[in-house]
């Protein structure tokens, strides 16, 4: 959702009908579209009124930080906005629970008086911004967070930009369930922040992610106030070193875990930062690029609860069905700076995705190029991760056409090519039944990664009668021409991911040690349909994801 010149009461009510309007009432995880239906927000008056007076005094806060920032030290003071968007948007999150849920409205964080500056004697104020009134300068000398986003004049003096554009406020859903994290909710005055999102770049990865709100509804929420971020309480504040996950990437490995996110019912419980977490997880493929010439002959994009709403951009060049994700974009690069391989995968079972000719094919990837990778030939407020740079594509074709795929995958490659500072990986999600009926063999024979899906295929399932014998014959298909591509056990993470071949947590440990067994030189790994659904399958006692690891290594 992109909201310009409004209100913020207006962004609170649009943000609260956005959040409680539309609910997941499950989906169709075969064909990778959740279905959504009406729920009622019920929000009272007393609700409302709480959300107009913090929000109002939040604006109020932000127009004197802005004020304040000519003289502040631009490090501490981009810091200390951070940490506020970030206690700002767990109070958010909470009051929107409350509205859904049964959960108690939050206490205010912005109406108290904050101390003054001599008794914070470790954080003196500098000199610099000794004029600046002493909320500001409390405020701007208790920084425990790393920057995200600087105004102008602050950029102007640090090297920062900032990664958003106009006024942005991008929301993840929220869930009823005891798993529930809160949404991302971050709205920038568009007076003060005007670096256009194509052309930024964010200097570091985020040291922190969406926290898990607690279900237990006997007392308020505990959130940071603007006096006590010094000690934040446990459940909101952010770690003093940046995350440290295992998991890390390496492309020869027989070990590697892939996962598709974006299009399960779990997607609004965990968020891609999150996702990449998981030490047991390497590569997260985004679901999916769903058309390749949609409105405007622009692709469209769906990334399910994950991101929605196109920019304004994006709607004046028709390109309706391109998405705006300032938050997925920073979780992507929270990613990369776990290690992690983080690509876009194009197709699903509901795609249209037929070329017509190799001229539109060639075309094709030129636009994928740009819009994802780090092509500078479309428009930069045109792509969905504003300047973040995916680090491959994955093809999911599932239309029972090659026609022209391996013309998309060699223009692609040469695009690829050319940007030396980098490398790049294409990947491929066939059928287990031989030859595939929508991606061309040619084509996979020269891409990084093949993770073909055993399931929903009777015999060639994971673990079924043929399993074995089928892995190994597309172990010989992919590496006829040479290395080839590491070659992948596709499975489902869940027991409702697939119409068929989920396997219990012990099961598919036989599976995965029967095909080590077969000592495939190509095997790389397993990948698994989909990331957070795994991710909460705790059937075995530990989640899918690490019984699949543990099992790989």
């Amino acid at each position: 959702m992109v909201i310009k010149h409004t209100s913020f009461s207006a962004i609170g009510a649009i943000t609260l009908l956005t959040h409680a309007s539309i609910c997941l009432a499950g989906h169709d995880r075969h064909l990778h579209r959740p279905r959504q239906a009406t729920c009622n927000p019920g929000v009272s008056a007393g609700q409302l009124s709480l959300l107009e007076s913090e929000m109002t005094t939040f604006r109020g806060w932000i127009e004197a930080w802005f004020d304040s920032t000519a003289t502040a030290d631009p490090g501490a003071a981009v810091a200390q906005l951070k940490e506020e968007f970030e206690a700002y948007d767990s109070w958010m999150s909470a009051w929107l629970n409350s509205t859904i849920g049964s959960a108690p409205a939050p206490a205010p964080i912005f109406t108290s008086v904050p101390l003054p500056p001599s008794q914070h004697p470790s954080l003196a104020p500098s000199p610099a911004i000794s004029s600046v009134s002493p909320v500001i300068v409390t405020l701007l000398t208790t920084s425990v967070l790393q920057p995200i986003v600087t105004s102008p004049t602050a950029s102007a003096s640090s090297g920062l930009v900032s990664p958003y554009s106009e006024t942005v406020s991008e929301s993840r859903p929220l869930s009823g369930s005891s798993q529930a994290t809160p949404s991302s909710i971050i709205v920038l005055p568009h007076s003060v922040i005007s670096t256009p999102i194509g052309t930024s770049s964010i200097v570091q990865p985020p040291i922190s992610i969406a926290t898990t709100l607690s279900t237990d509804t006997s007392g308020t929420f505990d959130f940071p106030s603007v006096i006590s971020v010094s000690s934040v309480s446990p459940a909101t504040s952010a770690p003093s070193n940046p995350i440290s996950s295992g998991g890390t990437f390496d492309a020869g490995s027989n070990s590697n875990v892939a996962v598709y996110y974006g299009q399960t019912a779990a997607t609004s419980q965990v968020t891609l930062a999150q996702m990449c977490q998981d030490p047991n997880v390497n590569i997260i493929i985004l679901a999916f690029l769903t058309e390749i010439a949609g409105p405007g002959n622009y692709p469209t994009v769906n990334f399910g609860a994950a991101c929605g709403g196109s920019s304004p951009a994006q709607t004046a060049a028709g390109a309706t069905g391109l998405l705006n994700c300032p938050a997925m974009a920073t979780d992507i690069i929270t990613c990369q700076g776990l290690g992690k391989k983080v690509m876009l995968s194009i197709g699903g079972a509901s795609a249209t995705s037929a070329f017509t000719s190799v001229a539109q094919a060639q075309s094709f990837a030129t636009q994928v190029w740009n819009l994802f990778g780090s092509g500078t030939g479309e428009a930069s407020d045109l792509r969905p991760f504003g300047s973040t740079i995916l680090d491959g594509v994955d093809i999911d074709n599932e239309d029972h056409s090659t026609a022209y795929w391996s013309d998309f995958v060699t223009a692609l490659r040469s695009a690829m090519n050319s940007d030396k500072s980098k490398i790049y990986y294409i990947s491929a999600a066939p059928q287990c039944p031989r030859p595939d009926a929508s991606i061309p063999l040619d084509a996979m024979q020269t891409m990084d990664f093949v993770w073909v899906q055993f399931y929903n295929n009777g015999d060639c399932n994971v673990g079924a009668s043929d399993f074995i014998s089928s892995l190994t014959a597309w172990s010989s298909d992919l590496s006829a021409t040479g290395k080839g591509p590491m070659l992948y056990i596709g499975a489902p993470g869940c027991t409702a991911c697939a119409g068929s071949g989920y396997l219990s947590p012990a099961a598919m440990a036989a599976a995965i040690d029967s095909a080590k067994a077969a000592n495939l030189k190509n095997l790389g790994g397993v990948m698994l349909w989909d990331g957070p659904e795994a991710l909460q399958n705790t059937a075995g006692g530990n989640d899918y994801t690490e019984v699949v690891k543990s099992a790989l290594t």
